[in-house]
């Protein structure tokens, strides 16, 4: 029997996993998304077809509250800034979205029915250190905490919600955004917890790497999420 290429191989084995289909909106305002996010998670959750949804973006400024979060953890911020605020369905705290920083929602349905959080929740740490290592900032997931840092402090957060077996909301990568709005409220239930960004563990590095432009990080992003969750990442329109 006459062996296949080893690129066919490849090739094929790529074609049989199931596809994650990314959706770039830009900069978008907060109840946008999620008004996108939650049709494509009816629509996911009323599918038995493999595959997913993935929305890459940039929010404008904006405070959120996880399931865990106290309004008093943002201390008056919201009102003194004019920022806007949006109580969600995701587990955590409080956390701040806005430009310079890569959003990235993954809408998949989890193994066992959506039993097994802990594992979905520890690939996409893995994508993300992986993402920070190809902008040359090294990262790492700490055990028994939720998201990744680099030397600087948190540099990445995750919060996720399951319905019906379906994972929605998901992770934040500081790129080059403006960290004084989490200094001024307790950030993911951990009061004086550092923040930094991308930019700034380059900046304070000693080599000469050159930060790339924040939407080829969140192609990349998405291509370590897709990898990590063994999909195959496919571009579709907004």
């Amino acid at each position: 029997m006459r062996a296949e290429p080893a690129e066919v191989l490849v090739a094929e084995a790529a074609a049989a996993r199931p596809l994650l289909r990314v959706r770039n909106l830009g900069r978008v305002a907060y109840s946008e998304a999620m008004r996108i996010q939650d049709e494509l998670l009816a629509q996911r959750i009323g599918s038995d077809a493999a595959g997913g949804e993935i929305l890459l973006l940039e929010h404008e400024p904006v405070y959120t509250l996880g399931r865990g979060a106290d309004l008093a953890d943002l201390m008056g911020v919201p009102e003194r800034l004019g920022v806007p605020v949006f109580r969600v369905g995701r587990g955590g705290g409080a956390t701040f979205h806005g430009p310079g920083q890569v959003v990235a929602y993954p809408i998949v349905r989890l193994p066992g029915h959506g039993r097994d959080v802990r594992r979905y929740i520890r690939r996409l740490e893995s994508a993300l250190v992986r993402t920070c290592g190809a902008c040359g900032v090294v990262a790492r997931a700490i055990p028994a905490q939720t998201g990744v840092w680099a030397a600087g402090g948190k540099v990445a957060a995750i919060g996720i919600g399951v319905r019906r077996g379906v994972a929605f909301h998901g992770v934040s990568l500081n790129v080059c955004n403006r960290v004084d709005y989490f200094e001024q409220i307790v950030p993911c239930r951990t009061p004086g917890m550092a923040v930094t960004t991308l930019q700034r563990e380059i900046g304070e590095s000693a080599g000469s790497v050159v930060l790339p432009a924040i939407d080829v990080i969140a192609r990349a992003l998405a291509a370590e999420i897709a990898s990590a969750l063994n999909m195959e990442l496919v571009e579709v329109a907004r």
